[in-house]
């Protein structure tokens, strides 16, 4: 994995990472603006300002996001951290342990939640997130408030994602 260290005085001038959700990549297609907020997605993964964790892509696999993802598959893996990473591992159980009904940590299939929260902690992404905020516990907004992660929209995302490309 390719770590993007930086000094913390410089933090707030480098552009955000977006570590995006299940939940948002399926919403991308009932946008109004579908297409136009393809093209603005798939120029941030090429700039690497959008990761994706493994256990998110493999819950797409069976999706239709997965044809327009599988092209980017490796740069959107990139920020993720290696299935055999202890303090990436640690992390995650860590977030299981805390929020059980997120990460449904008795069931029979592990969600991607938890390591969408972990590599956002640790490498300091903006999440996205189009969970409904009705059990807080249960949802990545709200553990995401808990822990001090920034955590936004599928709506806010495209919003901010569009004034930082008109600048640049």
């Amino acid at each position: 994995m390719k770590r993007r260290h930086s000094l913390p005085l410089l933090q707030p001038l480098l552009d955000d990472v977006y570590n995006i959700d299940t939940s948002a990549w399926l919403d991308i297609d009932s946008l109004p603006d579908s297409e136009d907020a393809w093209q603005l997605v798939l120029a941030l993964i090429q700039q690497g300002r959008i990761v994706a964790c493994a256990q998110v892509l493999g819950e797409l696999r069976d999706s239709p996001v997965y044809g327009r993802l599988k092209p980017y598959e490796k740069a959107l893996q990139l920020g993720d951290y290696d299935s055999d990473d202890p303090g990436y591992l640690q992390r995650v159980g860590r977030i299981t342990h805390d929020h059980p009904a997120m990460s449904r940590a008795t069931g029979s299939r592990t969600p991607a939640d938890p390591y969408v929260v972990a590599l956002a902690q640790i490498e300091n992404h903006v999440v996205v997130a189009n969970e409904s905020m009705k059990r807080p516990n249960r949802k990545i907004p709200g553990v995401c408030k808990t822990l001090g992660i920034r955590c936004i929209t599928l709506a806010e995302f495209i919003s901010a994602a569009r004034s930082t490309m008109k600048v640049k």
